[in-house]
């Protein structure tokens, strides 16, 4: 391979490096932005992952966004993302109550953590969905994200767990 072809493969690779960082800034946002109402309610889980596992338009190919994601995920290089972006994810992870509280500085950090949001979106959908058909309460502190066994006498019935949301990321 000569100099000339070497410099036009690494600007290609550097373009789409580009295409892929916007498109992630893009998909970030709105992820973030979604990230509002009740904690534990199923259609906040049930948006985000059909935001999550639509395609975008990268470079010429269509992507799903959490492939976009897991490629941020997965850079290699260190790359400073936005003071704005940074902030927006440190404030939704907080007030998720995700522990400890991870860096966001870099890309990579802020699909780390939008991915780790994504779990404990699900988790608390789950939990709500279970608590919900079961009919556990809370317990008496009001502790989020606990269940309460069953009432006595209560036979539960456990096709809710079955009826769980569908996608669970590897």
């Amino acid at each position: 391979m000569n100099e000339k072809e070497s410099m036009t493969d690494a600007d290609g690779r550097r373009r789409l490096q580009s295409s892929l960082l916007s498109k992630f800034e893009e998909i970030a946002q709105t992820f973030l932005n979604m990230l509002t109402g009740e904690r534990g309610n199923d259609k906040v889980f049930t948006s985000l992952q059909d935001y999550l596992d639509g395609s975008e338009l990268v470079h010429g190919a269509h992507c799903r966004r959490r492939t976009v994601l897991l490629a941020t995920h997965d850079m290699k290089e260190e790359l400073e993302a936005p003071a704005a972006l940074q902030s927006k994810t440190l404030a939704k992870l907080e007030s998720l109550e995700i522990r400890p509280v991870p860096q966001v500085r870099f890309y990579r950090d802020i699909a780390t953590a939008l991915l780790r949001m994504e779990v404990v979106i699900r988790l608390e959908a789950m939990q709500a969905l279970v608590e919900t058909t079961l009919g556990l309460n809370h317990s008496a502190s009001g502790a989020v994200g606990r269940l309460s066994p069953p009432a006595r006498g209560q036979s539960p019935s456990f096709e809710s767990v079955r009826k769980a949301p569908r996608h669970i990321p590897n």
